[in-house]
């Protein structure tokens, strides 16, 4: 079986490939009309321990940083098809005495209130971690070989969550296409998931630059769309859980015929 599985930050109608409430809606009727069926980290976690069977079409939909239109424009979105989403939440906008800024500024956004995340998972979305200030991991495995830093940025997150919501997240995305092996040490100790984010073909890894198909380990040469080859795309029985793909909607599955593609590549397979 091979699981698509896309991510966005959210609505942004601006910038290059603007993601648009109309193109959300379009991408998510094409997968509807296509029978796919979305699942969260929990059924995930439970098909792969053999304690559940997923829908015939499963399909994941995670959001990186915790911006408003989650809660509103995305999740109404979704939801007029049945569907739900997977957050990631960094907690720096939260956390006003932590001493590290997001590289963004923490003020440029508009996040979501507890009380709207928590709304979310009570909707059924997974809500999972994401640091606190959002660092390129692999250039803090140079700047802290030790490990301290990105450990705090982990136990912070996860206490702030934890205070505010009420429980400890159990899956963690790597902040841009930066990776360490220090950073996935440390999640393996307090995640049960971590996802990695395909914009393209290249990853920063351990302060140098490694096809993303090499970090996963997938053979073949990348596709003539700058991405991966296809089978590092999916998630399937033997993905690496602690480096899951996730195929941005902005990048590479921007236009709707190439996100049909995309799913009708899952359908293939299975």
């Amino acid at each position: 079986m091979r699981i698509p599985i896309t991510m966005c930050h959210g609505i942004r109608d601006y910038g290059e490939n603007p993601l648009t409430v109309k193109l959300l809606r379009t991408f998510l009727s094409i997968a509807a009309d296509l029978g796919f069926e979305s699942i969260n980290y929990d059924d995930l976690a439970a098909w792969r321990l053999g304690e559940k069977k997923l829908p015939d079409r499963p399909i994941m939909f995670d959001f990186d940083h915790p911006f408003k239109n989650l809660r509103y424009e995305c999740h109404n979105a979704l939801s007029a098809h049945g569907f739900v989403g997977n957050a990631f939440v960094y907690t720096r906008p939260y956390d006003e005495t932590y001493d590290r800024d997001l590289p963004w500024g923490n003020d440029q956004y508009e996040h979501m209130t507890w009380e709207e995340i928590a709304e979310l998972r009570e909707e059924g979305w997974t809500i999972g971690a994401h640091t606190v200030s959002h660092p390129n991991l692999s250039e803090l495995s140079l700047i802290d070989p030790t490990g301290d830093r990105i450990r705090e940025e982990l136990d912070r997150c996860n206490q702030v969550i934890r205070d505010n919501l009420g429980f400890m997240p159990q899956e963690f995305a790597f902040t841009g296409t930066s990776w360490s092996s220090i950073a996935e040490a440390e999640v393996k100790k307090r995640y049960r998931f971590g996802r990695l984010w395909i914009i393209g073909s290249e990853y920063k890894v351990d302060g140098q630059s490694m096809r993303y198909a090499e970090l996963v380990k997938v053979d073949g040469l990348d596709e003539p769309d700058g991405g991966p080859p296809v089978a590092a795309r999916y998630i399937t029985e033997t993905s690496d859980p602690y480096r899951l793909p996730s195929m941005e909607l902005q990048y590479l599955l921007h236009e709707p015929s190439e996100f049909r593609a995309y799913l009708e590549g899952a359908l293939s397979s299975n």
